[in-house]
């Protein structure tokens, strides 16, 4: 019988945590399915996705292996493993699947230690935070300190993506509509590829959801339709 992740990782059988929980790889399954149409495919692979970055980030291994230095526990784990990849890809399917909770979970995770002051933060790591701080429910004055410098800076893409943020804060459905389609159009302008991992707008897809959790109606072009993960 197969090993689940936590006894591949648990028996030592594992050389690095990050090997068996997969995160990315479901994530690049997901996409492929959904660039195929294959809808169910692709819903199955995003579960999978979001499963497997629970369990990298929470799973009962990280009490019963030690890290390098000998030490257990979630803790002693946060500063040894890598997160910021599988937050980003784990986001858009946890919220495509309306599975809310997950993404809390997701957003929770990234180590306090690892936030930069908003001042020092450049665009596109400020618009990673701006969108975590959000999703714990920090005071608003800390998430609009990232996007003004997310908006402060060169990069074109934080300059899109802030103010879809700032609309959904503000719950202006108008707006929000507004702003996703012109980061959107943009995505498909500027962003898209036909290689797998820029298939889909991660952020967008993410950002679409948050929407319509609070009933926002985004009305997608056929254009930009198939950049956006949409589990009916």
């Amino acid at each position: 019988m197969a090993l689940s992740s936590d006894e591949k990782v648990v028996s030592n059988k594992a050389v690095h945590p990050t090997y068996y929980f997969r995160v990315a790889e479901w994530s690049r399954v997901a996409i492929g399915r959904w660039a195929e149409g294959k809808d169910v495919a692709s819903r199955f692979a995003a579960k999978r996705c979001v499963s497997s970055v629970l369990d990298y980030f929470y799973g009962k291994w990280r009490s019963a292996l030690p890290t390098r230095d000998g030490r257990m526990g979630d803790e002693n784990w946060r500063q040894n493993c890598l997160w910021y990849q599988e937050v980003q890809c784990s986001l858009p399917f946890a919220s495509a699947l309306s599975d809310w909770e997950a993404v809390k979970k997701i957003a929770a995770y990234p180590p306090e230690d690892k936030l930069p002051e908003a001042a020092k933060a450049k665009g596109e790591t400020a618009w990673g935070w701006a969108l975590i701080t959000y999703l714990r429910d920090e005071p608003r004055k800390k998430v609009e300190a990232f996007l003004a410098k997310a908006e402060g800076e060169k990069a074109k893409r934080p300059k899109l993506l802030a103010p879809v943020l700032r609309a959904l804060m503000d719950e202006d459905a108008k707006k929000f509509s507004e702003t996703l389609l012109a980061y959107l159009a943009y995505y498909r302008k500027s962003e898209f590829k036909t290689e797998l991992d820029k298939a889909i707008a991660l952020d967008g897809t993410t950002l679409f959801h948050l929407g319509r959790k609070i009933d926002f109606k985004v009305e997608l072009p056929e254009a930009v339709a198939d950049h956006v993960v949409r589990f009916e």
